[in-house]
């Protein structure tokens, strides 16, 4: 009798153990170091360039802080750097079954679609949560080195013509996080992460082919993304983001890649419509992939 109860258990662990490996692909390997590099990149460029002169970012040098490190982490992966990769990941792992006909296959061994959607999109989250950890404190661990090589020093402004004492302005201060910001951000930018899975799927689900996944999963957002300079900006999902993970304009480039739209202080509203969303384009999924034609291989 309790074999017979653990090894349901057993199985339902093997596929999300699954489900994790078929994301797990080397265009996502790829997709991942990528975006890792870009943000070590421009943490690093901005402080090279700036540690010398005294004139740090706060925000940047806040970064030598684990919690300010894992924040900044998760607004890149609340922004541009973790839409295009969500599109990959879906692209590569949902996308590519359907092309392949795959699912099918899949969907002989469980017929649940719902179930079979819901680990995917568990398993892409928990990717999307272990990149962000391991982007935060590669920041960390970066910028505690730089501290130590190129360390933040006071300013000195030389005497005008007339004469005077030399004036040293001392560096600006750190912007520092606590934990409880680093654990919202990084819960903000899971719930954006929901919202850039589900239009991928949905993509996925319509088109049945890689190239559509990637160009219906990232494509809206960058094509409105202009839309953020003009009044319909706060019923835009960049604004909803940018409230919800409260984004600070001056670090735009530096800690994240976004659109330079100033966040509204409402992180309620914007979560709250973020999710609406979100759940939409995930049921919209469901509807689609459970369809007859999903079954099929491709024309």
């Amino acid at each position: 009798m309790a074999g017979t109860r653990r090894r349901p258990t057993r199985a339902e662990g093997a596929a999300w153990a699954g489900e994790l490996r078929a994301l797990w692909t080397a265009p996502v390997w790829g997709a991942t170091a990528v975006a890792t590099a870009v943000s070590l990149g421009l943490v690093v460029r901005l402080w090279m360039a700036g540690a010398s002169y005294g004139v740090l970012d706060p925000s940047v040098s806040a970064l030598t802080s684990l919690p300010a490190a894992l924040r900044a982490a998760a607004w890149q992966s609340g922004t541009l750097l973790g839409l295009l990769l969500t599109a990959v990941v879906i692209a590569t792992g949902l996308g590519q079954s359907l092309e392949g006909g795959t699912w099918g296959a899949l969907r002989l061994f469980e017929n649940r679609v719902g179930v079979l959607w819901a680990r995917r999109i568990g398993a892409a989250l928990a990717l999307s949560l272990a990149g962000q950890v391991v982007t935060g404190v590669l920041l960390w661990l970066s910028t505690s080195a730089l501290a130590r090589l190129s360390p933040v020093r006071p300013r000195t402004i030389p005497p005008g013509f007339g004469g005077g004492t030399v004036e040293t302005v001392p560096p600006l201060p750190a912007e520092s996080a606590t934990w409880g910001q680093a654990v919202g951000a990084i819960a903000g930018a899971l719930l954006v992460q929901l919202l850039f899975i589900s239009l991928a799927g949905l993509g996925a689900a319509l088109l049945r082919s890689v190239i559509g996944t990637l160009a219906l999963g990232a494509g809206p957002l960058l094509v409105t993304a202009p839309l953020v300079m003009l009044p319909v900006a706060p019923f835009l999902p960049h604004r909803w983001i940018a409230d919800l993970l409260n984004l600070p304009p001056e670090a735009q480039y530096e800690l994240y890649v976004w659109n330079q739209v100033p966040p509204d202080p409402s992180p309620l509203a914007g979560g709250l419509a973020l999710a609406g969303v979100a759940v939409l384009a995930a049921v919209a999924a469901w509807a689609a992939l459970r369809s007859e034609r999903a079954l099929r291989p491709v024309d």
